[in-house]
């Protein structure tokens, strides 16, 4: 159907303009127990608010470092999600609530 955007594309789009948006999506990709869904709504956040040049140069990875943190058949070291995590919150303001 045209003009119907798809769904990663709205979320980045909301994430960029909706900054109480951003703050829950973030908590929420903290709080979710499959890692391969943390990474996928971490780089979310990544796109929408930082880009990999810029949360390259924070963090001290590499940008390539950070494709390979992101890709479907990456295998991240904690350390390297850790910076990426702490930046993101930092920026955002963000804290992880207690379960």
């Amino acid at each position: 159907m045209k003009g119907l955007r798809d769904h990663k594309t709205a979320i980045v789009d909301r994430l960029k303009t909706d900054e109480s948006f951003r703050k829950a999506y973030l908590n929420e990709a903290l709080n979710e127990d499959d890692p391969v869904v943390v990474l996928s709504m971490l780089r979310d956040v990544v796109e929408a608010t930082r880009g990999f040049t810029k949360l390259a140069k924070e963090t001290g990875l590499a940008r390539q470092s950070l494709y390979k943190v992101f890709s479907e058949k990456g295998n991240p070291e904690f350390g390297s999600v850790w910076k990426i995590v702490r930046i993101l919150r930092k920026k955002n303001q963000t804290l992880v609530p207690a379960h």
